[in-house]
């Protein structure tokens, strides 16, 4: 029997997950970065599952980049997944505030993030956000049966 293996590169994946965000309507989302943003932000899928253990490590070495000023080696697309397991708080607060002032912000054109960060999130407008959800979801549905009160 053959066997079929199917290759995806990350950049099909993140296009299938994030290639509907358009903002271009928004002004204020199009005034906060010289370049496009898209997050992505699953809504249950952790870092640790399998979908993501060959991308864990992307963009890593970027972050020290952005907080160093030093060249991103010409690209003009940076990509991270779960950048907040790289950073401290405040780096998470400053993440985006940080690029945007880089040397070489003017040569970006695109950044694509993976997170569950609400600080990382917090520097973003709605219509720059997609929420991912996949069938497996069910599997980290954790607060089921757990019951909260107020007293």
């Amino acid at each position: 029997m053959a066997q079929i293996t199917t290759l995806i590169s990350l950049g099909s994946m993140l296009d299938e997950m994030l290639g509907d965000i358009n903002y271009e309507d928004d002004e204020h989302a199009m005034e906060l970065y010289p370049f496009k943003v898209r997050v992505g932000m699953p809504y249950r899928r952790p870092p640790r599952h399998k979908m993501w253990e060959f991308f864990l490590e992307l963009g890593h070495l970027d972050i020290d980049r952005i907080f160093t000023n030093e060249s991103f080696e010409g690209r003009d697309l940076l990509t991270f997944i779960f950048p907040e397991r790289w950073m401290n708080v405040s780096e998470q607060r400053h993440f985006m505030w940080q690029l945007k002032k880089h040397p070489e912000v003017e040569t970006l054109k695109q950044v694509d993030i993976i997170t569950h960060s609400p600080l990382i999130i917090g520097d973003f407008r709605a219509p720059m956000i997609r929420v991912l959800k996949w069938e497996d979801d069910i599997l980290y549905e954790h607060e089921k049966g757990i019951e909260f009160s107020m007293g």
